[in-house]
Protein backbone atom coordinates (compact mmCIF):
# COMPACT_ATOMS: atom_id res chain seq x y z
CA UNK A 1 0.00 0.00 0.00
CA UNK A 2 2.48 2.32 0.95
CA UNK A 3 4.35 1.41 -2.39
CA UNK A 4 1.25 1.85 -4.38
CA UNK A 5 0.71 5.44 -2.48
CA UNK A 6 4.79 6.70 -3.06
CA UNK A 7 3.96 5.71 -6.83
CA UNK A 8 0.81 8.31 -7.20
CA UNK A 9 2.75 11.00 -5.11
CA UNK A 10 6.04 10.42 -7.65
CA UNK A 11 3.49 10.35 -10.67
CA UNK A 12 1.89 13.32 -9.46
CA UNK A 13 4.96 15.55 -9.25
CA UNK A 14 6.52 14.59 -12.27
CA UNK A 15 3.05 15.48 -14.23
CA UNK A 16 2.25 18.80 -12.42
CA UNK A 17 6.02 19.56 -13.72
CA UNK A 18 5.82 18.37 -17.27
CA UNK A 19 2.38 20.34 -17.57
CA UNK A 20 4.63 23.42 -16.36
CA UNK A 21 6.79 23.65 -18.81
CA UNK A 22 3.78 22.58 -21.44
CA UNK A 23 2.05 25.69 -20.15
CA UNK A 24 5.09 27.80 -20.49
CA UNK A 25 6.61 26.11 -23.78
CA UNK A 26 3.54 26.45 -25.69
CA UNK A 27 2.45 29.74 -24.04
CA UNK A 28 -0.93 29.10 -22.84
CA UNK A 29 -3.18 31.54 -21.47
CA UNK A 30 -6.65 30.78 -22.10
CA UNK A 31 -7.99 29.39 -18.89
CA UNK A 32 -10.09 26.86 -20.49
CA UNK A 33 -7.06 25.53 -22.04
CA UNK A 34 -5.28 25.76 -19.58
CA UNK A 35 -7.63 23.82 -17.83
CA UNK A 36 -7.44 20.90 -19.87
CA UNK A 37 -3.58 20.15 -19.61
CA UNK A 38 -4.24 20.76 -15.34
CA UNK A 39 -6.95 18.09 -15.51
CA UNK A 40 -4.31 15.65 -17.22
CA UNK A 41 -1.78 16.94 -14.54
CA UNK A 42 -4.93 15.95 -12.10
CA UNK A 43 -6.06 12.82 -13.23
CA UNK A 44 -3.44 10.71 -14.78
CA UNK A 45 -1.05 10.11 -12.06
CA UNK A 46 -4.57 8.71 -10.45
CA UNK A 47 -5.27 6.06 -13.14
CA UNK A 48 -2.31 5.39 -14.81
CA UNK A 49 -0.55 3.47 -11.69
CA UNK A 50 -3.41 1.35 -11.91
CA UNK A 51 -3.86 0.62 -15.82
CA UNK A 52 0.04 -0.13 -15.58
CA UNK A 53 -0.38 -2.42 -13.28
CA UNK A 54 -3.47 -4.56 -15.09
CA UNK A 55 -1.68 -4.00 -18.42
CA UNK A 56 2.05 -4.37 -17.59
CA UNK A 57 2.35 -6.66 -14.14
CA UNK A 58 6.00 -7.19 -15.34
CA UNK A 59 6.89 -3.03 -14.43
CA UNK A 60 6.80 -4.38 -10.51
CA UNK A 61 9.70 -6.76 -10.97
CA UNK A 62 12.87 -5.79 -9.73
CA UNK A 63 14.14 -6.71 -13.57
CA UNK A 64 12.31 -3.66 -14.68
CA UNK A 65 13.30 -1.66 -11.99
CA UNK A 66 17.14 -2.02 -12.66
CA UNK A 67 17.24 -2.13 -16.79
CA UNK A 68 14.18 -0.47 -18.00
CA UNK A 69 13.27 2.35 -15.45
CA UNK A 70 14.25 5.58 -16.45
CA UNK A 71 13.74 6.73 -12.16
CA UNK A 72 13.07 3.21 -9.58
CA UNK A 73 12.34 5.02 -6.13
CA UNK A 74 12.52 1.55 -4.66
CA UNK A 75 16.45 2.37 -5.12
CA UNK A 76 16.15 4.95 -3.03
CA UNK A 77 15.62 2.56 0.25
CA UNK A 78 19.37 1.46 -0.09
CA UNK A 79 19.96 4.77 1.78
CA UNK A 80 18.41 3.99 5.26
CA UNK A 81 18.02 6.27 8.47
CA UNK A 82 17.52 3.73 11.37
CA UNK A 83 16.35 0.92 9.70
CA UNK A 84 13.90 2.66 7.28
CA UNK A 85 15.03 3.90 3.92
CA UNK A 86 14.83 7.15 2.53
CA UNK A 87 11.92 6.39 -0.40
CA UNK A 88 9.77 5.47 2.67
CA UNK A 89 10.34 7.85 5.03
CA UNK A 90 9.68 10.65 2.32
CA UNK A 91 6.63 9.30 1.18
CA UNK A 92 5.19 8.74 4.69
CA UNK A 93 6.41 12.44 4.99
CA UNK A 94 4.51 13.69 1.53
CA UNK A 95 1.81 11.06 2.39
CA UNK A 96 1.00 13.50 6.02
CA UNK A 97 1.81 16.81 3.80
CA UNK A 98 -1.40 15.56 1.12
CA UNK A 99 -3.71 15.00 3.40
CA UNK A 100 -3.14 18.21 5.39
CA UNK A 101 -3.49 20.09 2.62
CA UNK A 102 -6.63 17.94 0.98
CA UNK A 103 -8.46 18.55 4.74
CA UNK A 104 -8.03 22.10 4.68
CA UNK A 105 -9.92 22.93 1.70
CA UNK A 106 -12.18 19.69 2.13
CA UNK A 107 -13.26 20.78 5.33
CA UNK A 108 -14.73 23.96 4.57
CA UNK A 109 -16.45 22.72 1.03
CA UNK A 110 -18.13 20.05 3.35
CA UNK A 111 -19.39 22.29 5.47
CA UNK A 112 -20.81 24.55 3.18
CA UNK A 113 -22.56 21.74 0.99
CA UNK A 114 -23.48 18.95 3.11
CA UNK A 115 -25.27 21.05 5.91
CA UNK A 116 -26.54 23.72 3.76
CA UNK A 117 -25.33 27.06 3.71
CA UNK A 118 -28.65 28.40 2.30
CA UNK A 119 -30.63 27.27 4.88
CA UNK A 120 -28.71 28.69 7.00
CA UNK A 121 -30.04 32.53 7.41
CA UNK A 122 -31.74 32.99 4.42
CA UNK A 123 -34.57 36.04 4.79
CA UNK A 124 -36.68 35.28 1.31
CA UNK A 125 -38.55 38.81 2.22
CA UNK A 126 -35.26 40.80 2.84
CA UNK A 127 -35.73 43.98 0.84
CA UNK A 128 -32.39 44.09 -1.23
CA UNK A 129 -33.19 40.57 -2.84
CA UNK A 130 -35.45 42.45 -5.41
CA UNK A 131 -32.40 44.53 -6.60
CA UNK A 132 -30.01 41.61 -6.66
CA UNK A 133 -32.57 39.85 -8.64
CA UNK A 134 -33.26 42.77 -10.96
CA UNK A 135 -29.40 43.09 -11.50
CA UNK A 136 -29.05 39.13 -12.29
CA UNK A 137 -31.79 39.50 -14.86
CA UNK A 138 -29.98 42.35 -17.05
CA UNK A 139 -26.85 39.60 -16.75
CA UNK A 140 -28.09 36.65 -17.65
CA UNK A 141 -28.69 36.79 -21.17
CA UNK A 142 -25.11 38.52 -22.00
CA UNK A 143 -22.98 35.85 -19.80
CA UNK A 144 -25.20 33.11 -21.47
CA UNK A 145 -26.14 31.68 -17.79
CA UNK A 146 -29.71 29.85 -17.06
CA UNK A 147 -32.25 31.31 -14.76
CA UNK A 148 -30.82 31.39 -11.45
CA UNK A 149 -32.57 31.08 -7.73
CA UNK A 150 -31.25 33.57 -5.11
CA UNK A 151 -31.04 33.01 -1.35
CA UNK A 152 -30.28 36.12 0.52
CA UNK A 153 -28.51 35.76 4.10
CA UNK A 154 -29.26 38.40 6.99
CA UNK A 155 -25.16 37.74 7.89
CA UNK A 156 -22.68 40.25 8.71
CA UNK A 157 -19.80 38.52 7.38
CA UNK A 158 -19.84 38.03 3.49
CA UNK A 159 -21.44 35.27 1.59
CA UNK A 160 -21.54 35.12 -2.34
CA UNK A 161 -21.43 31.80 -4.44
CA UNK A 162 -22.87 30.12 -7.04
CA UNK A 163 -24.51 26.37 -5.58
CA UNK A 164 -26.25 24.32 -7.09
CA UNK A 165 -25.62 21.29 -9.31
CA UNK A 166 -29.12 20.77 -10.80
CA UNK A 167 -30.37 23.70 -10.40
CA UNK A 168 -28.29 26.95 -10.06
CA UNK A 169 -28.50 29.10 -7.32
CA UNK A 170 -26.84 32.76 -5.96
CA UNK A 171 -25.80 32.88 -2.47
CA UNK A 172 -24.91 36.09 -0.86
CA UNK A 173 -25.25 37.81 2.31
CA UNK A 174 -25.74 41.39 3.59
CA UNK A 175 -22.15 41.49 4.77
CA UNK A 176 -21.68 41.23 0.45
CA UNK A 177 -24.14 43.64 -0.30
CA UNK A 178 -22.97 46.45 2.21
CA UNK A 179 -19.01 46.34 0.85
CA UNK A 180 -19.49 46.61 -2.70
CA UNK A 181 -20.99 49.49 -4.68
CA UNK A 182 -23.10 48.61 -7.44
CA UNK A 183 -20.54 48.46 -9.78
CA UNK A 184 -18.64 45.91 -8.21
CA UNK A 185 -21.51 43.92 -7.08
CA UNK A 186 -22.39 44.19 -10.92
CA UNK A 187 -19.24 42.62 -11.32
CA UNK A 188 -19.33 39.86 -8.65
CA UNK A 189 -22.81 38.52 -9.97
CA UNK A 190 -21.54 38.06 -13.26
CA UNK A 191 -18.70 36.22 -12.18
CA UNK A 192 -21.08 33.96 -10.55
CA UNK A 193 -23.58 33.94 -13.50
CA UNK A 194 -20.24 32.97 -15.17
CA UNK A 195 -19.35 29.76 -13.40
CA UNK A 196 -23.19 28.57 -13.75
CA UNK A 197 -23.04 29.25 -17.21
CA UNK A 198 -20.16 26.72 -17.33
CA UNK A 199 -21.46 24.49 -14.43
CA UNK A 200 -18.76 25.06 -12.36
CA UNK A 201 -20.48 23.65 -9.19
CA UNK A 202 -20.76 20.28 -10.80
CA UNK A 203 -17.04 20.76 -11.96
CA UNK A 204 -16.13 21.68 -8.43
CA UNK A 205 -17.68 18.39 -6.94
CA UNK A 206 -16.17 15.95 -9.83
CA UNK A 207 -12.83 18.20 -8.47
CA UNK A 208 -13.42 16.70 -4.73
CA UNK A 209 -13.98 12.93 -5.78
CA UNK A 210 -10.42 13.04 -7.50
CA UNK A 211 -8.90 15.10 -4.96
CA UNK A 212 -10.47 12.31 -1.77
CA UNK A 213 -8.92 9.28 -4.17
CA UNK A 214 -5.66 10.79 -4.19
CA UNK A 215 -5.82 12.53 -1.07
CA UNK A 216 -2.54 11.85 -0.02
CA UNK A 217 -0.86 13.29 -2.68
CA UNK A 218 0.75 17.05 -2.28
CA UNK A 219 1.28 17.86 -5.73
CA UNK A 220 -2.90 16.47 -6.61
CA UNK A 221 -3.95 18.60 -3.85
CA UNK A 222 -2.15 21.35 -5.13
CA UNK A 223 -3.12 20.92 -9.13
CA UNK A 224 -6.68 20.99 -7.84
CA UNK A 225 -5.81 24.66 -6.10
CA UNK A 226 -4.31 25.50 -9.32
CA UNK A 227 -7.37 24.10 -11.54
CA UNK A 228 -9.77 26.24 -8.87
CA UNK A 229 -7.64 29.18 -9.54
CA UNK A 230 -8.35 28.52 -13.65
CA UNK A 231 -11.83 28.16 -12.65
CA UNK A 232 -11.95 31.57 -11.19
CA UNK A 233 -10.02 33.35 -13.79
CA UNK A 234 -11.90 31.82 -16.58
CA UNK A 235 -15.01 33.65 -14.93
CA UNK A 236 -13.21 36.77 -14.55
CA UNK A 237 -12.39 37.05 -18.09
CA UNK A 238 -16.05 36.56 -18.86
CA UNK A 239 -16.70 39.82 -16.71
CA UNK A 240 -13.57 41.59 -18.08
CA UNK A 241 -15.12 40.79 -21.91
CA UNK A 242 -18.38 42.80 -20.54
CA UNK A 243 -16.73 45.41 -19.54
CA UNK A 244 -16.41 45.04 -15.80
CA UNK A 245 -12.95 44.27 -15.19
CA UNK A 246 -11.58 46.94 -13.00
CA UNK A 247 -15.07 46.36 -10.94
CA UNK A 248 -14.57 43.10 -10.26
CA UNK A 249 -10.46 43.79 -9.31
CA UNK A 250 -11.95 46.14 -6.84
CA UNK A 251 -14.61 43.51 -5.66
CA UNK A 252 -12.06 40.75 -5.02
CA UNK A 253 -9.85 43.23 -3.07
CA UNK A 254 -12.58 44.32 -0.81
CA UNK A 255 -13.82 40.66 0.35
CA UNK A 256 -9.91 39.24 0.42
CA UNK A 257 -8.50 40.08 3.56
CA UNK A 258 -12.31 39.59 5.81
CA UNK A 259 -12.08 36.64 7.83
CA UNK A 260 -14.74 33.82 7.74
CA UNK A 261 -15.86 35.13 4.36
CA UNK A 262 -17.70 32.51 2.27
CA UNK A 263 -16.91 33.47 -1.37
CA UNK A 264 -15.39 31.87 -4.65
CA UNK A 265 -13.60 35.59 -5.30
CA UNK A 266 -10.95 35.13 -2.73
CA UNK A 267 -9.17 31.19 -1.51
CA UNK A 268 -11.52 29.54 0.55
CA UNK A 269 -10.87 29.85 4.86
CA UNK A 270 -8.97 27.41 6.18
CA UNK A 271 -10.31 25.53 9.40
CA UNK A 272 -9.84 26.54 12.88
CA UNK A 273 -6.49 24.93 14.20
CA UNK A 274 -5.28 24.81 10.74
CA UNK A 275 -1.46 27.03 9.99
CA UNK A 276 -1.55 30.00 8.07
CA UNK A 277 1.10 31.51 7.89
CA UNK A 278 2.85 30.43 4.65
CA UNK A 279 -0.07 29.37 2.97
CA UNK A 280 -2.04 33.03 4.15
CA UNK A 281 1.25 35.08 1.86
CA UNK A 282 0.60 32.63 -0.69
CA UNK A 283 -2.73 33.51 -0.70
CA UNK A 284 -2.31 37.17 -0.78
CA UNK A 285 -0.07 37.06 -3.87
CA UNK A 286 -2.27 34.59 -5.69
CA UNK A 287 -5.03 37.12 -5.02
CA UNK A 288 -3.42 40.11 -6.01
CA UNK A 289 -1.61 38.40 -9.16
CA UNK A 290 -5.32 37.25 -10.27
CA UNK A 291 -6.75 41.57 -9.99
CA UNK A 292 -3.47 42.14 -11.93
CA UNK A 293 -4.04 39.97 -14.31
CA UNK A 294 -7.55 40.38 -14.77
CA UNK A 295 -7.04 44.20 -15.06
CA UNK A 296 -4.28 43.72 -17.40
CA UNK A 297 -5.18 41.32 -19.54
CA UNK A 298 -9.11 40.88 -20.21
CA UNK A 299 -9.07 38.59 -23.12
CA UNK A 300 -6.04 35.99 -23.27
CA UNK A 301 -4.64 35.03 -26.33
CA UNK A 302 -5.65 31.34 -27.42
CA UNK A 303 -2.84 29.07 -27.81
CA UNK A 304 -4.63 26.53 -30.32
CA UNK A 305 -4.29 23.92 -27.93
CA UNK A 306 -6.76 21.89 -29.91
CA UNK A 307 -7.60 17.67 -29.62
CA UNK A 308 -3.73 16.98 -31.44
CA UNK A 309 -2.02 19.10 -28.95
CA UNK A 310 -3.22 17.50 -25.87
CA UNK A 311 -3.45 14.39 -27.30
CA UNK A 312 0.13 14.44 -27.90
CA UNK A 313 0.35 15.74 -24.35
CA UNK A 314 -1.57 12.96 -22.97
CA UNK A 315 0.94 10.32 -24.85
CA UNK A 316 3.71 11.68 -24.02
CA UNK A 317 3.13 11.61 -19.83
CA UNK A 318 1.88 8.15 -20.36
CA UNK A 319 4.96 7.02 -21.80
CA UNK A 320 7.45 9.08 -19.62
CA UNK A 321 5.19 7.84 -16.29
CA UNK A 322 5.34 4.53 -17.48
CA UNK A 323 9.28 3.88 -17.02
CA UNK A 324 9.00 5.68 -13.33
CA UNK A 325 8.12 2.69 -10.91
Amino acid sequence: MLDTAGLVILHGCIAALLVEALLRVWRVQDPSERLALRWLALVAPVVLPVAFHVIAPGRSTEWFGSARAIFAGEHWNQVTVGRTGVASLATVALLIVGCLLYLRDALPFLDDRVRGLADRDANPGHPELARVRALLDKLQQAVGAPAMAVVLLERRTPVLLCSGVDRPTIVISTGTLSRLSDDELRAALAHELAHAARRDPLMGWLLMVVRTLASFSPAAQVVARQVVQELEYRADVTVARLGHSAALSRAIAALADIPDSETDLVPPRSPRGFPRGLLARAERVAVGNRCERVFAQPEPTRAGLGALRLGLAAVGMTALLFFVV
